[in-house]
């Protein structure tokens, strides 16, 4: 890898983090600041943000790893690798609700963190490469929008879209026979949509209301033809209110 990046480390255990550091700069990346805690993490953060984090799931402070993840995920939108000697299923289902790079269980390989290490950053090479391809534009006083895709641009109907996802830094853009990845947040392309017609389902759902064929209450799943669109319980009686369902 050509580029050199900075990687802080947010590890309770001396000696793993320790190990990581000098890993980090085997690689030629620079160490951006070693912590043990939520409190002194968020401090460095506010001041200067790093490319990477390798973030243990127990740490000290306000907040666990998990918890402090997802603010960091949420505000700077930082790539965060868990690292973690917990196997149990409830430890695995926090990880995988937030958007994350995943994890690497303790005991690793110098291998192994090097290749994890490299995975992501090669993937936020190929996003700023991705970036600069993908963009979407409004027509004014229309209900269309233009999104250049792999140096072509596409004019699509608002009400063509069945539903709108949330892909890290990107949003999928959903259509009956094809989809765009755009860089936008999900929350700024819904607001210019209009919110009656196009309602949140999901942390990371928009859905096109007009597009809904029927709504799987017991397993909360709105259908959309083919497309099996999840159903928060937070959403849902809101949904069904304004479908008039209720």
């Amino acid at each position: 890898m050509s580029q050199s990046y900075k990687i802080m480390i947010v590890e309770d255990e001396e000696l793993f983090s320790d190990k990581m550091e000098m890993q980090i700069e085997k690689l030629g990346h620079e160490v951006f600041a070693v912590v043990d805690n939520s409190d002194d993490a968020l401090k460095n953060l506010n001041e200067e943000q790093p490319d990477l984090i390798l973030m243990d799931v127990r740490i000290e402070g306000e907040y666990d790893g998990i918890e402090l993840a997802d603010i960091i995920l949420q505000k700077w939108e930082i790539p965060v690798l868990f690292i973690t000697s917990n196997h149990d299923d409830s430890t695995f289902r926090r990880i995988s609700r937030i958007a994350s790079e995943g994890m690497i269980t303790k005991p690793f390989t110098d291998i192994q963190l090097k290749r994890s290490i490299e995975f992501i950053l090669e993937k936020k090479e190929k996003e700023k490469l991705l970036e600069e391809k993908n963009e979407v534009t409004w027509v004014p006083g229309e209900n269309e929008i233009f999104i250049k895709h792999q140096k072509k641009l596409n004019k699509i109907n608002v009400n063509d879209i069945f539903y709108i996802e949330a892909d890290g830094k990107y949003i999928q853009i959903h259509l009956i026979d094809k989809k765009f990845l755009v860089r936008i947040s999900l929350k700024e392309f819904h607001l210019k949509l209009d919110q009656k017609q196009f309602i949140q389902t999901h942390r990371q759902f928009v859905v096109n209301t007009k597009k809904i064929k029927s709504i799987d209450l017991e397993n909360s799943i709105i259908i959309m033809e083919s497309m099996h669109i999840p159903l928060s319980r937070r959403e849902r009686e809101n949904i069904l209110k304004e479908l008039d369902w209720l």
